[in-house]
């Protein structure tokens, strides 16, 4: 989906909302099967953006 973002290991680039609910969506489809190595090295790197986007959010709201 967002390969661009997530291949580059984008991890502290901010994400939009729209992309940040694509990926959560497409981990949690990955997340109930049975995944190969370059999956599961996928999904790490999704793990990363999902925290880096939640993590900016709470830090604002906390502001």
């Amino acid at each position: 989906m967002f390969e661009k973002e997530i291949e580059e290991e984008a991890d502290t680039k901010l994400i939009s909302k729209a992309e940040y609910d694509a990926i959560v969506a497409e981990f949690d489809l990955m997340w109930n099967r049975t995944t190969t190595p370059q999956e599961q090295s996928r999904m790490e790197r999704m793990i990363r953006l999902i925290d880096a986007f939640e993590n900016s959010r709470n830090s604002r709201r906390k502001n």
